[in-house]
């Protein structure tokens, strides 16, 4: 007999329909043969196809229960007593000025008012554009202005140690133009080590009359944050102490989404925390008033000029509408001391050598949400891979080749004899027959 190897779309469909009905009488899922056997009782039927389908429910719920937990909590934090091999980054440092310390010398009397109110201004508050002289009103070009203002870095700080050793001023220290004001940015700083002689940043400035704000910030942070409170507001000399809490993943954890880890991981190209709030609430401004406020222009936007700032106050500059995160290995700095130096000398200095550190780590993997799905379903329902390569094999290749058979059968006839009851061996040739009257 030659096979006819493309059954038609109407054979498929009956081979389809008989694999169907003989697959879930042969199945070896828990109960599903039950409730599809006619051969049984109703009720007993009606009693498996309840207890099936508690069963596909209970599953469902669980898996549900589970994913939801793989999506928003599949990490643990742990701690790593081992610290003595690591290097640990020195705080960056931002010595700013106020309006105090620039030099006013090459401003008119009569403008100081304004340049003053544009080196104040924050978000939050009013400007009178409207009493400034008419040819400042358009002026874009502050920026630069106060920076020429503001001292130079060399010649307010001083003989500069750094890990126990004698460092230029000019190396560790550069003036920028920061979210907060125009600053003295530390540079260059090295990591620390446990074998270092000391780990403290130690300076001197010169005298001053009024205080000088210090921000602490991660290494590589262009700016603190706009509106961020000083961490020291003061007289110098002083002496703070800090402390470091450090936090480091492992690789396996960049293979989970950005929002199931909740950071960045060592492969995204981003920027950090803080300059993404500020390129974010940046990019808020630009689309609003078409340009940012003086101090925000430092990375390459457009300045506003006077009379935009009453625009620049109406905007929401709300940051957590930012989708900004940190980075998943990071390093935080608590002050743990402020206090007045007794020296003419500025001390900056780790307190102690962390004992521990703070270590993230996958506790719920792919393979784990695998394992989890199948315990369910084998536990309620006894479903495996092998039931999943079954059901494959019986709506695919199965009904494919019975469609073929059947198709080959009914264009030869061939029917098949079913043997309902076998007969016996032995003939009984000795029969009785007994009258019979109708």
């Amino acid at each position: 007999m030659r096979y006819k190897y493309n059954p038609s779309l109407r054979e498929l469909r009956s081979s389809l329909k008989y694999r169907t009905r003989e697959y879930l009488l042969e199945n070896s899922l828990h109960g599903v043969p039950y409730f599809v056997d006619p051969t049984r009782p109703k009720w007993e039927r009606l009693i498996w196809f309840f207890l099936t389908f508690a069963s596909l429910f209970a599953i469902a719920a669980i898996i549900v229960i589970i994913l939801d937990k793989f999506q928003t909590d599949p990490t643990i934090t742990g701690l790593d007593m081992i610290t003595e091999h690591i290097d640990i980054e020195f705080p960056q440092v931002f010595i700013c000025f106020d309006w105090f310390h620039l030099n006013h010398s090459d401003v008119p009397e009569n403008e100081m008012y304004m340049y003053e109110e544009l080196y104040n201004w924050t978000f939050g508050k009013s400007i009178d554009s409207q009493s400034f002289p008419a040819v400042y009103k358009n002026r874009n070009n502050f920026r630069r202005t106060f920076e020429t203002m503001a001292p130079d870095c060399d010649s307010l700080i001083s003989d500069c140690v750094y890990r126990g050793v004698n460092k230029s001023c000019n190396v560790l220290f550069t003036k920028v133009s920061t979210a907060v004001g125009i600053c003295c940015k530390s540079k260059n700083l090295e990591p620390l080590r446990f074998i270092d002689p000391s780990w403290s940043l130690e300076f001197e400035i010169s005298s001053t009359s009024f205080p000088l704000r210090v921000y602490y910030t991660e290494q590589n942070v262009g700016s603190p944050k706009p509106n961020e409170r000083p961490a020291v507001k003061a007289y110098f000399p002083i002496d703070v102490e800090f402390i470091v809490h450090i936090t480091y993943t492992t690789p396996d954890i960049r293979y989970l989404s950005l929002g199931q880890r909740k950071c960045y991981s060592k492969q995204d190209i981003i920027l950090n925390f803080n300059d993404c709030e500020i390129n974010c609430l940046t990019n808020k401004l630009l689309k609003e008033c078409r340009c940012s406020p003086w101090f925000l222009s430092f990375n390459q936007k457009e300045e506003c000029p006077p009379s935009k700032y009453p625009c620049l106050y109406h905007v929401n500059m709300d940051a957590t509408q930012c989708s900004c995160w940190l980075s998943c290995d990071h390093a935080s700095y608590d002050l743990m001391q402020i206090q007045a130096s007794p020296k003419s000398t500025n001390r900056i200095t780790l307190r102690n050598w962390p004992t521990a550190l703070y270590k993230r780590e996958m506790r719920f993997g792919y393979l784990d949400l695998l394992v989890s799905f199948g315990g369910i379903a084998g536990l309620f329902l006894g479903y495996s891979l092998i039931v999943t390569i079954e059901i494959g094999y019986y709506f695919t290749l199965r009904t494919y080749c019975g469609a073929v058979v059947q198709s080959s059968r009914e264009q030869y006839r061939i029917v098949t004899i079913h043997v309902v009851e076998k007969i016996p061996r032995k003939v009984d040739v000795n029969q009785i027959y007994y009258p019979y009257v109708d």
